[in-house]
């Protein structure tokens, strides 16, 4: 079951969060971790994109409507990220300090979740990963020799890929304001 970092900007206190947790295990399947105030966030395991969507639903009923990491306040607590930007985690190539080429990715919505446009060393720049939140497991895209996944797991899924090696890794914020990992693999 994916688990998510969710942000809603009206939290202010310990009984926010107990609302939250009452009003997201209502929903079937939706499992509450843990939230804290501070930061205006909570973690819960969700089990596809329409159980997220109908705690989207409660939510806003309840008075607390999804907001984006740009909502949270910074400085403690769980890291904020950047509206659709992305914070990146460089991965060293095996005898390089320093890969040559860095992905950019753009997460748009889309009817099943969203459309990700990356670039890609070939020189593309309008490659697009389907991102579709009914399917518990993401299906890497190819372009030119390259796999591309956006997923909880992209990069350890990448690398169990026979041939193989990631280049990069990065974090992007979906259009629903989830922090999701994003990985590129190459044949070397």
């Amino acid at each position: 079951m994916p688990q998510m970092t969710l942000y809603a900007p009206d939290i202010t206190c310990d009984h926010c969060i107990a609302t939250i947790q009452k009003t997201s295990t209502a929903i079937e399947g939706v499992r509450f971790i843990d939230g804290d105030p501070d930061t205006r966030s909570f973690r819960l395991d969700v089990p596809s994109g329409v159980a997220l969507d109908a705690l989207a639903v409660a939510l806003a009923d309840e008075g607390y409507p999804l907001g984006g990491p740009d909502d949270a306040p910074t400085g403690g607590g769980m890291p904020a990220m950047a509206g659709h930007g992305a914070n990146v985690t460089m991965l060293p190539m095996a005898g390089a300090t320093k890969p040559k080429f860095v992905p950019t990715y753009t997460p748009k919505p889309s009817a099943a979740g969203a459309d990700v446009v990356y670039s890609c060393p070939c020189g593309s720049t309008t490659e697009v990963f389907h991102y579709d939140r009914s399917k518990a497991e993401q299906t890497p895209h190819a372009c030119c020799n390259h796999q591309v996944l956006v997923a909880p797991d992209a990069a350890q899924r990448l690398r169990a890929l026979d041939g193989y090696e990631v280049i990069n890794v990065q974090t992007v914020t979906m259009p629903w304001g989830q922090p999701m990992e994003a990985a590129m693999a190459v044949r070397p």
